[in-house]
């Protein structure tokens, strides 16, 4: 695909001389796959996370539509990709999210740590966990840990030594002062739970959400695993330089912002009808920091995309919507209200960015369509007829294939069509609006 004006390949360092409006146009023409690039800050690889976008993808609307200072908004941050090229251009990054993962995944990597400092009470804290590892009160004060079904879901999945290796980890790791090196080091502790091969779990393809029990899997040592991920991790370390950025524990449906008051908005929703669940995976570490089953069934009925629909308000939505839902309806009456409800909630969320975005500039919505019971719910048309019935100007949409190296997603390269799953997300859209 041509490239236009715009060149990829270089350095960021400023905008082009274009007009805002011819830089947005190219946008939705050039070329956004990035096949086989890779992201320059070493950040964006210290976590496991599904569906993230690629750097390179915020990073070119960041540098073309932006200027240093601005503010680039994601209000549904997950692995804070966007927040971190946001900072990387010097701009001001505030996200929203009301995953609990993605909120210490936030404070770990764009608050700048002392490489030493963490590395040598990394190297402590594993000394320490070690040591309290045979203590007969150690073995006692886990069974207290967590609750009834929480523990239930622990020996389920984690081996007896492996849950002690963890929970002498944390509590090592809870008595640190320094809150950044806290959060580093809880970080490093969930990147080893949350892996593609389900790291020091019994679990197996947990990264991509869909995970599946191994009970003949020898999961390695947490203490070496650990020590691993620290050196490797802050070997290669690139902190950010001054960063500037705000993190709210917040819905995007009601985003704790002025109205008028952000530059741009970069965001990927999550998909329809819990396709891909989040918490599923994230639960997996969430229970060692403290959080019981209970707690995050909580978070999950107010996600986005979830399958719960009770108590909720249908709103009458643009035609297109309307007419997929029925599609829905007509096989699954059950999921075609979920994905009423879903459409519903984006209708929420993008009247929310209108209201914070600055008149006449850009919100850029990465999504992929899915297909539930045989049909395509079409979710790049639909949230742009929804955008353009709040008022936004479409300027485009573009669309780019998956770089399935890297995207890590329930679905492999060659499709099969009897498969819900591998029938989708092999490309994605990246839509363009421009509040009027």
């Amino acid at each position: 695909m041509k490239q236009l004006e715009i060149e990829f390949e270089r350095e960021p360092v400023e905008r082009s001389t274009l007009s805002y409006n011819k830089r947005l146009e190219n946008l939705t023409r050039c070329d956004l796959s990035f096949i086989g690039k890779n992201g320059r800050n070493s950040l964006h690889n210290v976590h496991s996370f599904p569906a993230k976008f690629p750097p390179q993808l915020p990073n070119i609307f960041i540098q073309e539509l932006t200027k240093e200072n601005d503010i680039v908004l994601d209000p549904m941050m997950g692995s804070c990709t966007t927040l971190i090229e946001a900072l990387r251009l010097k701009r001001i990054a505030y996200g929203c999210d009301i995953d609990p993962l993605s909120i210490l995944i936030a404070k770990a990597k764009l608050n700048s740590i002392n490489v030493e400092k963490v590395f040598q009470t990394g190297k402590s804290v594993v000394n320490l966990a070690f040591k309290h590892f045979s203590d007969k009160k150690s073995k006692k004060e886990i069974l207290n840990f967590f609750d009834e079904k929480t523990l239930n879901f622990v020996d389920y999945w984690f081996r007896k030594e492996t849950q002690l290796e963890l929970y002498t980890l944390v509590q090592q790791i809870n008595k640190l002062e320094d809150e950044q090196t806290k959060n580093f080091l809880k970080l490093i502790l969930s990147s080893i739970i949350v892996t593609k091969s389900g790291g020091v779990s019994l679990a197996t393809d947990l990264a991509h959400t869909r995970p599946h029990i191994a009970k003949d899997k020898s999961p390695s040592s947490a203490f070496e695993d650990f020590n691993k991920k620290l050196s490797s991790l802050l070997k290669n370390y690139t902190p950010l330089e001054n960063p500037i950025f705000k993190i709210f524990h917040s819905n995007a449906k009601a985003i704790p912002l002025e109205t008028n008051s952000v530059d741009l908005i970069i965001t990927s929703p999550p998909y329809a009808n819990n396709a891909i669940d989040y918490l599923r995976a994230h639960k997996f570490s969430l229970v060692w920091f403290g959080y019981s089953l209970e707690n995050i069934s909580e978070v999950r009925n107010d996600f986005i995309g979830n399958n719960s629909f009770k108590g909720k308000t249908f709103l009458p939505l643009p035609i297109r919507c309307m007419t997929v839902i029925n599609k829905v309806q007509e096989v699954d009456r059950q999921k075609g209200m979920a994905l009423h409800s879903y459409y519903t909630e984006m209708f929420l969320v993008i009247r929310e960015m209108y209201r914070v975005i600055k008149p006449k500039k850009a919100v850029v919505i990465v999504v992929a369509s899915s297909v539930i019971k045989g049909v395509d719910t079409l979710t790049h048309e639909c949230l742009s007829d929804i955008g353009k019935e709040i008022g936004f100007n479409l300027i485009g949409i573009n669309q780019r294939q998956l770089d399935r190296d890297k995207r890590m997603m329930p679905t492999r390269w060659k499709r099969d069509q009897t498969s819900q799953i591998e029938t989708r997300m092999h490309e994605e859209h990246v839509i363009i609006f421009q509040k009027t």
